[in-house]
């Protein structure tokens, strides 16, 4: 993945919640011209780091079964403040509705309490069951999982022991 959105992950309710945390570096090769004299990180830069952190909380629900999670629709999206180097973009992701190969995830982004990014997102689960395919679904499956361990470190030690899956109103905080 040319442009991971995703420094490290600080919260996994697998399937159902992920909080994941991006610091924008000043050297990003996007910054150059986004703008020259005021860097800040596009919004289509933001709406991919709620893209990733979807898949991701996808992926760990069903250990990996469903290596490939594509975005398949952007609903609702408005944009608040700027993210400039230097500054750490929160990302809250939470699962809303299932049906079959498509999840509905109400996603966030913000900076020091202040939103920059909301958005709502429909994935869909892609596989391929059909014979000769298993083959491959298996090995993308396993460098799926290699690289997520590259990436935020063992799946057991992300995931909390939470009372409540969900925050008591069902919103994202």
């Amino acid at each position: 993945m040319k442009y991971c959105q995703l420094d490290r992950i600080v919260e996994l309710v697998p399937g159902e919640r992920l909080v994941a945390e991006r610091t924008l570096r000043a050297d990003e090769e996007y910054l150059a011209d986004h703008f020259p004299k005021f860097p800040v990180m596009p919004g289509v830069m933001m709406l991919e780091a709620l893209h990733q952190a979807a898949a991701w909380m996808i992926r760990t629900g069903n250990d990996f079964a469903d290596p490939l999670v594509v975005l398949s629709e952007v609903k609702s999206v408005k944009f608040g403040d700027f993210l400039c180097p230097g500054e750490t973009l929160t990302v809250k992701v939470q699962r809303t509705k299932e049906e079959g190969q498509f999840v509905s995830v109400k996603a966030s982004g913000e900076k020091g309490g202040r939103t920059t990014v909301l958005a709502r997102l429909v994935l869909e689960k892609c596989s391929t069951p059909q014979g000769s395919a298993i083959d491959t679904d298996e090995r993308v499956r396993g460098l799926v999982r290699e690289q997520f361990q590259k990436l935020f470190g063992p799946l057991e030690n992300l995931v909390r022991a939470v009372k409540s899956p969900c925050p008591q109103d069902g919103q994202i905080s």
